[in-house]
This record gives C-alpha cells, sequence and structure tokens, in this order.
C-alpha cells in the first residue's frame, strides 16, 4: 500500500511526525496482526507447518473492521495531517493490508458488523471503463472529485498493462480476476485519493482457493504535483505506485494471508525493479536495516516503517542470485512460489536452500554488505552511509577490550574498532563466542586505507568460539575494523499475538554475544 506524504531530509528524521505514507503498513494494531487477522492466521505451527490452524475470535475480528473504518473515514481536513519521508500517517492503518485485515476477518463478524464489513470492502463506482486485454480502468470522467480525463485513464491502462505482462514473463501468477465486473480481466478504480492521504491500494474480494483471493486496485485521478509534490512527476508516482499495488494483486493470488513485512518489503522491491530510474524507495532506507539493525526485519509493528525500508534484504538476494526469468532475478519468485504452503521466513529458507545456501549465511553476508554499501550494492553510492552499534579506539599500546551484543531474531551488529596513531609491527587478534552457532554467525570485515576491504567469515568451534588476526593493524594501513554478529533465527512457534513473522515467537530468538581485542606486537 502506498499512502500520502512529504518526503523530508535525514535530518529531519528525528523530529517530524510520521505521517501519510506510500505504503504505510497495518499489520500489528491487533494483537496478532495480519494473518492474525485472517481466519487461518492464528494458527500454531513450528517450521512451515500451516495444517494446525484455528479460526480467529470475534473480538479480533472487530479490530479489523475498527482499523478499516479508519481506513475509509474522510480524510478532507489536510491541515490535520503531518507529514515524514515514508508518507505513513501515525496511528492510521495501511489501507491495502487493513482491508485485506477486514476480508480475513469478517467471517467471524457478528451480523451488523458483516453489513458493515461488506460496505467498506466494496468497490468504487465509476461511470465508463477503459480496457486492455488483461485489465480494464474504470473512471469518471466530466467534474467532480473523481473525475479523470479519458487521456489520464488511457495512460493508466498502459502502465498497468505493462506491469501486468512484466510479472506474468518473470514466471509470477497473474493477480485472480473477477467472474462479473469484468469477466477475466483485474479492475483498477480511479478515484481522488489525495483527500485520504493515500497513493493508491488494493485489496482482495473473492476467495478462489484456501488461501488465494481475486483483487481489485484503486489508484488516484491524477498524481497532480499541486497534490504529492514535485519530487516525483505525476507519471512517476502513477508507475511507482502501480508497479507497488500491482505486486499485491499479485500477492493476493498466492496468499491473502501472507506475512505482511514480506508482502511490503517485496513490493517496495518490485516496484524498484520495474522502474529502476525512479528510485523513490530509497526514501525508506533510513529505516530498514541498512540503518536500523536492532530491530527485528520482520516486525510489522504499526509504528515500524523498516517494513519498507528492508526491501534491501531482497535487493541484497536478488544481486547475489543473478539468475533471471523474464526481466526480473528468479530468486524472489522462488520465495513467493512457497508461500502458499508456508510462512514467510520458512519459504526464504526453502528457496535459499535451492541455491546451495542458508539464510544464515546470506544473513550475516547481508549484515557486511550493509557496512560498505557503496562497494556492495550496485546503486549504493546513492544509500546511506553505514552505522555501527559500538566503537572503540585503540591506541599503540598493549591491551584487551572486550563487549556483547544480546540480538534478537532476524538482527545484527557492529562493534568497530579503530587504530589511532599506530606504527607498524603491531598487531590485532579478534575473539568472538557466538551463541548458539546453529543460527547465529560472526564475520570481520577490515577495511583498508587504500579503499580495499576483506571480509573474513568466522567459523566457530563447538563451544562456539572463533579468533582472527589481522597482522598489520598500523593507522597507515587500517582505517577500521568492523566486528558483526547476525542472528538469523527464523523458525516460529506461529499464532502467540506477536507482530513477528506468522504472528509467532522466534524459537530460538535472543542470543547474547562476547567479543574481545587484544592489540600487541
Amino acid at each position: 500500500m502506498r499512502n500520502l506524504g512529504r518526503r523530508s531530509n535525514r535530518k529531519q528524521l528525528s523530529f517530524v511526525v510520521v505521517a501519510g505514507m506510500v505504503m504505510a503498513m497495518f499489520a500489528a494494531t491487533m494483537p496478532a496482526t495480519a494473518a492474525t487477522s485472517a481466519a487461518a492466521a492464528t494458527s500454531v505451527r513450528t517450521g512451515g507447518d500451516t495444517s494446525a490452524e484455528k479460526p480467529m475470535t470475534e473480538e479480533d475480528a472487530r479490530k479489523a473492521l475498527d482499523a478499516a473504518k479508519k481506513v475509509k473515514r474522510s480524510q478532507g481536513v489536510r491541515g490535520a495531517r503531518q507529514v515524514v519521508p515514508g508518507r505513513h500517517v501515525s496511528g492510521r492503518p495501511d489501507a491495502t493490508i487493513a482491508l485485506t485485515d477486514l476480508w480475513n476477518a469478517k467471517d467471524s463478524l457478528g451480523r451488523s458488523s458483516k453489513a458493515a464489513a461488506r460496505e467498506l470492502l466494496r468497490r468504487p463506482k465509476a461511470l465508463t471503463q477503459t480496457c486492455s486485454d488483461v485489465i480494464c480502468v474504470h473512471y469518471t470522467p466530466g467534474k467532480g472529485g473523481d473525475k479523470a480525463s479519458v487521456a489520464y485513464a488511457k495512460q493508466v491502462r498502459d502502465v498497468v498493462t505493462k506491469v501486468h505482462k512484466l510479472y506474468v514473463k518473470a514466471g509470477y501468477r497473474k493477480p485472480a480476476a473477477d467472474k462479473a465486473v469484468t469477466p477475466g480481466k483485474v479492475d483498477i478504480y480511479l478515484q481522488n485519493l489525495y483527500d485520504e492521504g493515500y497513493y493508491g491500494y488494493c485489496a482482495p474480494e473473492t476467495k478462489v482457493s484456501q488461501k488465494a483471493a481475486t483483487a481489485y486496485c484503486v489508484l488516484d485521478n491524477d498524481y497532480a504535483a499541486s497534490e504529492y509534490g514535485s519530487s516525483n512527476t505525476p507519471t512517476e508516482n502513477l508507475r511507482v505506485t502501480a508497479a507497488h499495488e500491482y505486486f499485491h494483486a499479485v500477492q493476493f493470488a498466492y496468499d491473502a494471508g501472507e506475512d505482511r513485512w514480506m508482502m511490503e518489503s517485496t513490493a517496495t522491491w518490485a516496484e524498484d525493479e520495474v522502474y529502476d530510474s525512479i528510485n523513490d524507495n530509497r526514501q525508506y532506507l533510513a529505516y530498514g536495516q541498512l540503518e536500523d539493525q536492532r530491530k527485528p526485519m520482520d516486525n510489522s509493528s504499526p509504528s515500524n516503517l523498516g517494513i519498507y525500508g528492508n526491501w534491501i534484504f531482497f535487493r541484497y538476494l536478488s544481486e547475489k542470485f543473478t539468475k533471471k526469468r523474464g526481466d526480473l532475478p528468479a530468486v524472489i519468485l522462488g520465495i513467493w512460489n512457497r508461500t502458499p504452503s508456508t510462512y514467510s521466513t520458512t519459504a526464504i529458507r526453502q528457496a535459499l536452500a535451492e541455491r546451495g545456501t542458508t539464510l544464515k549465511r546470506e544473513y550475516v553476508r547481508f549484515a557486511a554488505a550493509n557496512l560498505a554499501p557503496s562497494k556492495t550494492y550496485s546503486e549504493g553510492r546513492a544509500y546511506y552511509p553505514p552505522v555501527h552499534d559500538g566503537r572503540k579506539v585503540l591506541p599503540a599500546k598493549r591491551q584487551t577490550v572486550g563487549g556483547k551484543f544480546t540480538l534478537k531474531h532476524l538482527t545484527y551488529a557492529s562493534q568497530r574498532l579503530v587504530p589511532k596513531k599506530v606504527g607498524k609491527g603491531w598487531k590485532l587478534r579478534v575473539k568472538v563466542d557466538v551463541a548458539r552457532t546453529n543460527a547465529n554467525a560472526a564475520v570481520v570485515s577490515v577495511f583498508r586505507t587504500d579503499g580495499t576491504r576483506g571480509v573474513y567469515h568466522l567459523k566457530p568451534n563447538r563451544k562456539g568460539i572463533a579468533t582472527k588476526t589481522i597482522k598489520s593493524f598500523s593507522s597507515k594501513r587500517i582505517r577500521k575494523v568492523e566486528v558483526t554478529f547476525a542472528n538469523a533465527s527464523s523458525n516460529f512457534k506461529c499464532g502467540q499475538g506477536t507482530a513477528f513473522t506468522c504472528h509467532g515467537t522466534a524459537s530460538p530468538d535472543r542470543a547474547t554475544h562476547r567479543w574481545w581485542a587484544k592489540t600487541y606486537r
């Protein structure tokens, strides 16, 4: 989902208030969000087992209804909205996610509430349409708040048709089309979404299998620069919104109850793959693990914009595994192909196993890559600079320093060691104690003054101990050394009312790692 707001520079991030966002996520306004809102999402399962499912409660269904009501209410008083980069409305649900949650929850509602849910999920109205061979754009010409020109409606038709065909050529399922309004085609509606604070949204409509559903989408009726600003042109806003939202329609064809963090992260990834030159998704990097690595990657709480910034993880995978199907990297397709039978992190593990690797291995490599984005990502020079969790300056004297990090699942942390006025002959020995080595890992990155970098993946013994010696730790040769720990724990006990994968708890979750650094000659 794409919600509305203004961009701000990085210095403003600490004091602006969250508001209308390109894709603001709802996923954790309930005790168990997203899939918990779904009738099939309160299952208690581990290791990807989706067989044990139980109905959601009417109380949780009512919470989904209340959230959807907030989406549909009038937002006509523009002065009431405060904005930040990421364009997320603080405390207000994302339309795609809120309507999807309501759709999943509707069967658990009481009689009167079901009627309210049907009204909220009802399609918009439009007077006419223009169609291609795969989609129809419904719009209202002439006068009125939702008016759209014939030329613009045709532009939307052509853009969404291109996006549709690109996804299908890349091997993704076609969005399931309805059988009533325009049989066999996906419907797109044009409305004035600016007054509601959104760029666009999609919603599931009719169940076509145990988990999949048809979809319709709503886009703005002009993306006028007077409303949406000049950071992007109206056409650019249309293109990236169409690519992002239509990917949600694709996702519904797999599993409308899939984990929301992966739905939003991969939709944000997709918009940049389809329209690489627009780069609208870079604004989210300040919230994802490129900058905030201590927050679990799968955290779908409403205050966490990281689910959008964590598109960078899927960019890492798609730049590492470059094989394409059609015009898109095939590795993300491999993940989505597995989602109908499991939850997000298991789907990722399985897709990586098919490529001869593991999530633990790739997650720690992802952590190391984020220490030098300009060297490891194709567009990394335009990304935010790397951050660290601890910094120690080491002068030319014999000493041993140390510390520890306690990491939650799917997080990482780095300790920076910097030589200060250190001459020839000095060495640095790094020792680590890695907890739970089945899911946790450590890496040492050596940044040299000549601009080169060495990355050393440590191999702990049975007790979790590993060492690495930098034989020339002089200030003239070494700029810094980073000791990085990563917790790739991704197995979950589901249905525990959390904002994480399958609303579960990672098993195991927290891990405490220790490090020591000794300077000597």
